[in-house]
């Protein structure tokens, strides 16, 4: 038995577990097991040091992504990890029941939406249908709306540089990023940080037209918030520090005075709420965060997305902009998504059963081969 396994058996025979209330009991041991198995996993912490950050990051990771986790479960959650610290006497006891507390609504909106991918998934008649109706809205607003018309890709600035200069300064950003001060002591490379502010540059340029100066609100968060992280070759860590490597990416371009302070301010408030919606697309797989992404547009129409029925039916009375809108977020991947499309239209014709002609069913005497072929030779010597 592993520490942290004695840790939870202590715990279920003490005092602190006889004050939860019975459903928090009931699911207290797998709310641990699984907790502290991603704890270890992603952060190479045992029980007794977990920190506020790495708590809230676990919950809403693969922690809470099983479909089959049920509502009671995720009520119990947080009092049942705030006692078990408690028993193990976190000198940061404090500070992590906060975060607990703060991470909660977040948590359970994981976990719903994990389920609604579930069945929504889960249905083959519906998958198709989903593939072409799949939208995307950032899950990161905090009383902000964005609607169809929104992400409409603007119309070219009428002093847009020209693509060769952009390519220019593109580069040269990018040797500047591996000495600027704003980047230094990050969870990311320089490597990976100039990868994300290369990319970034690139698709507010290639994709909504706009250059240093340029940067449109709502186009910030079509570009971090929904293109990035459904980059085919994006990873994990790095869709978890889009928001921080494009803080630093903003404060350095203000430094250099390469923006001015009204585009400051406007990229600044792109990203204040980003975060929280980066953390749980950072948990999922690349198909899943578009569904995701989808998901949360038809949250900003009013729908109810734990109704599933009353999700599919306002997708198809909306066909056209959702349409529109995944064309949008999956066009700088379009190379990826046909070489997607074509992998499964391959697989599913190697599926297809054929029938054999029954002539070919018969057993053959089986060829001789190379046998056969060297006594050729022999009688052309002779």
């Amino acid at each position: 038995m592993s520490e942290q396994e004695e840790h939870i058996k202590g715990f279920l025979n003490s005092s602190t577990y006889d004050q939860l209330s019975a459903n928090q009991q009931k699911h207290a041991q797998n709310i641990l097991t699984r907790f502290n198995k991603y704890m270890t996993e992603e952060h190479q912490l045992d029980d007794t040091a977990w920190t506020p950050q790495a708590v809230q990051q676990v919950m809403v990771g693969q922690f809470i992504a099983d479909p089959a986790l049920t509502n009671s479960f995720g009520i119990a959650v947080s009092p049942v990890l705030k006692a078990y610290q408690k028993f193990l006497g976190n000198k940061q006891l404090g500070a992590i029941e906060n975060a607990i507390d703060d991470q909660r609504p977040m948590m359970n909106k994981c976990r719903k939406a994990h389920q609604t991918l579930a069945e929504m998934n889960g249905q083959p008649e519906k998958k198709a249908s989903i593939a072409k109706k799949t939208v995307a809205k950032t899950a990161t607003q905090k009383g902000q709306k964005t609607t169809s018309e929104e992400v409409q890709q603007p119309s070219a600035p009428a002093k847009l540089i020209p693509a060769g200069k952009m390519k220019q300064e593109i580069s040269r950003i990018k040797k500047e990023v591996a000495t600027a001060p704003e980047f230094k002591g990050k969870d990311l490379s320089i490597a990976d940080q100039q990868y994300l502010v290369v990319e970034f540059l690139q698709l507010m340029y290639q994709e909504c037209h706009q250059g240093l100066n340029q940067w449109r609100f709502n186009d910030l968060q079509l570009v971090l918030g929904m293109m990035m992280p459904l980059d085919p070759n994006i990873t994990k860590l790095e869709i978890l520090n889009i928001v921080p490597t494009a803080q630093a990416l903003f404060d350095y371009l203000k430094r250099t005075d390469q923006i001015d302070m009204e585009q400051y301010r406007v990229a600044l408030k792109s990203i204040a709420y980003m975060q929280t919606s980066q953390n749980m697309l950072a948990s999922m797989e690349r198909r899943q965060r578009t569904t995701q992404l989808m998901l949360s547009y038809i949250q900003s129409q009013g729908v109810d997305t734990d109704d599933v029925k009353k999700t599919e039916k306002w997708m198809d009375a909306h066909q056209s902009e959702v349409a529109t809108f995944m064309r949008s977020i999956l066009s700088p991947w379009g190379e990826y998504e046909r070489q997607q499309l074509h992998k499964r239209q391959q697989a599913s014709q190697q599926q297809v059963p054929v029938e054999k002609d029954r002539q070919l069913l018969r057993k053959k005497r089986a060829p001789q081969g190379i046998k056969f072929s060297k006594k050729r030779r022999k009688r052309r010597k002779k």
